[in-house]
């Protein structure tokens, strides 16, 4: 393997499991606020909180990989 990244499997699982805890909670409230909503009969508050929900656990696994290549790079001892 050309490239090891000894951080990146801890902060993907990190990642994973507050992407999950988020995505639950954006999954609650956004459902929460959008069924008090008068939405068209065509919305579906389920789903449009759903695509919160995903949206949002998307964004921490993306955050984890992200900060994976970024903090080796911030944390090197100065030369």
């Amino acid at each position: 393997m050309p490239f090891s990244n000894p951080v990146l499997p801890l902060l993907l699982a990190l990642g994973v499991v507050f992407g999950a805890l988020a995505a639950a909670c954006a999954y609650l409230i956004s459902y929460a606020e959008l069924r008090r909503r008068f939405l068209r009969p065509d919305q579906n508050p389920r789903r449009m909180a759903l695509e919160t929900a995903v949206v949002t656990f998307v964004f921490f696994i993306v955050a984890a990989i992200v900060m994976s290549f970024v903090l080796p790079l911030v944390m090197k001892p100065a030369s």
